[in-house]
């Protein structure tokens, strides 16, 4: 039996890859690329997850770090936290 809580293993790959680029987009400043990686996390989060606590924590960050634009920085640090809700 599958734990519902389980992240797919395509799906873990393509957050974890997304969230990392928009971290380190934002961290160097480059706004338009996190915006866009984020929106992208938050698409797949959103279509490929199902409903529950991780999911809402998942689209909870990438909508933080969206918001904390342009502050590269603090939005680096949150797409960095929300890959660790991707896995834990």
């Amino acid at each position: 039996m599958t734990d519902p809580d389980e992240v797919p293993h395509d799906v873990r790959a393509s957050l974890e890859q997304l969230l990392a680029a928009a971290a380190d987009a934002a961290a160097e400043g480059d706004a338009t690329t996190a915006r866009a990686t984020l929106d992208t996390a938050e698409t797949v989060a959103t279509n490929k997850l199902p409903a529950g606590e991780r999911r809402d924590r998942i689209r909870w960050g990438c909508a933080a770090a969206l918001d904390a634009l342009p502050n590269g920085d603090l939005a680096a640090a949150y797409a960095t936290a929300t890959a660790d809700a991707v896995t834990g």
